[in-house]
């Protein structure tokens, strides 16, 4: 139990740190698009900071998704790796169909990788809300010149 508490933890603070340094860098990058905003059409802008936020939110999903499928091929909990991503992705999302299971010895860690999911929506969810925030305001600003 100890050991799947510990590799669960480890994921999870990893792929949460991970998403996190994609969305410091997602700031950046828009803080540099917003800079030379004058030279782009302001829908054409707006398209573009969308664009940018989805593909890092995918991003971090994926990094995340992968991370737990290799762990889990890594400890041969699963045949193949096709196997171990499907199961981490169903887990992930919390949709659980019950097509796969771990074996009881490493439930808690099908636990974790679904706390893991559900944390990074979340996270997902307050970046894009963020990003589309901005956009509004920035164009609420513009409108009131």
């Amino acid at each position: 139990m100890l050991f799947q508490i510990v590799i669960g933890s480890i994921l999870t603070h990893t792929s949460l740190v991970i998403a996190a340094c994609l969305w410091w860098c997602l700031s950046w990058l828009l803080s540099k698009v917003n800079h030379r905003a004058t030279r782009i059409h302001r829908g054409g802008q707006s398209l573009l900071v969308i664009v940018l936020a989805i593909s890092t939110a995918m991003g971090m999903m994926t990094i995340g998704i992968w991370m737990w499928a290799v762990v889990y091929h890594f400890l041969a909990v699963f045949p193949d790796l096709e196997s171990a991503t499907y199961y981490t992705l169903i887990a992930y999302t919390t949709l659980g169909l019950g097509e796969s299971e771990l074996p009881k010895a490493l439930r808690i860690l099908g636990g974790m990788t679904a706390a893991n999911g559900f944390l990074m929506f979340g996270m997902m969810t307050a970046m894009l809300t963020d990003v589309l925030n901005n956009i509004r305001r920035k164009a609420l600003k513009h409108r009131d010149r």
